[in-house]
């Protein structure tokens, strides 16, 4: 009878022990901690609102750095200073433009991808089109368009002082930097003012014709047959050479305006070799430029 009672309360435990245990792990959950997994349609609205700012954000920068191609049109301000020697009745003097224009197309090439800190870009400049035509006009005195040169090869002086017209073919490479300097501003207008800086090398061609003037020709014996040859004679040469360019844009957009001063060496030769000879007369130049930019392209 003992054993029986002793086994009865036993039993009455493991049950009471077993109905308390599911209790007790219902109490142990944490509701707070599980409740932050919940997404709510705010969360949404708010990642979607993000990621749509950063696109159009995105598109916005894009567009500022978008505008890489240029075409010039410039104002020139031209200087030809002869490094030769000519005889006396036939000088050369420094001449200075009194107008000139030039045409230039060229593309800005990027470095890396996306700009520094949406402030600077680095890039490689090539003009491939840079033109030019510069006037000067007649620099006083006499010149010798049909007056022959002494010497075991006759040929008749190149008239440099007669009134000219130079045009000028080139082409050019060279490195530049363009600043964004008001990105961080809240102001999105004022993110397309930018600031252009670049030095570009290259070569060049030139022709230089130049216009027969009667009223000073130094043969004054208008009867002579070297006068009658050279009055309406081909009075043309040609040269080419090394330039160099540096030079300043303020830009906004697809506009702006710049400053160049470019310089050169060319070795002028004439056409007419059997009239003016073969001998090649060097000149330095140099130009300023103010110019008007059309920014195109991406």
């Amino acid at each position: 009878m003992k054993k029986t009672w002793i086994t009865f309360i036993a039993c009455l435990a493991a049950l009471s022990a077993f109905a308390q245990e599911p209790q007790d792990k219902q109490v142990s959950i944490d509701w707070k901690e599980d409740s932050t997994d919940v997404t709510t349609i705010n969360d949404i609205i708010n990642v979607q609102q993000e990621v749509s700012n950063r696109t159009s954000t995105g598109k916005h920068f894009v567009d500022v750095w978008s505008h890489r191609s240029y075409i010039n049109f410039a104002y020139n301000s031209a200087s030809l200073d002869p490094k030769f020697s000519a005889p006396s009745d036939n000088s050369a003097a420094k001449y200075k433009s009194d107008w000139g224009f030039s045409f230039q197309y060229g593309r800005s090439y990027r470095l890396h991808k996306t700009p520094i800190a949406n402030v600077a870009q680095f890039c490689i400049d090539y003009t491939g089109i840079d033109l030019n035509v510069n006037h000067f006009k007649q620099d006083g005195g006499y010149n010798s368009a049909s007056k022959i040169q002494d010497g075991d090869d006759s040929y008749y002086y190149t008239p440099w002082n007669l009134e000219k017209y130079e045009f000028n073919y080139g082409m050019t490479l060279g490195p530049s930097v363009t600043f964004a300097p008001f990105t961080y501003l809240d102001i999105p207008e004022l993110h397309y003012l930018k600031l252009h800086l670049y030095y570009h090398i290259g070569y060049h061609a030139s022709v230089l014709s130049m216009k027969s003037d009667e009223d000073v020709d130094a043969n004054t014996n208008h009867s002579s047959e070297g006068y009658r040859m050279m009055k309406d004679n081909l009075k043309l040469d040609w040269g080419h050479g090394l330039m160099q360019s540096f030079g300043v844009s303020l830009s906004w957009k697809f506009i702006g305006i710049g400053y160049e001063h470019r310089w050169r060496s060319v070795k002028y030769k004439a056409f007419t070799t059997t009239d003016f000879g073969s001998d090649s007369y060097k000149f330095n130049g140099a130009t300023n430029r103010i110019y008007l930019s059309i920014r195109l392209g991406r």
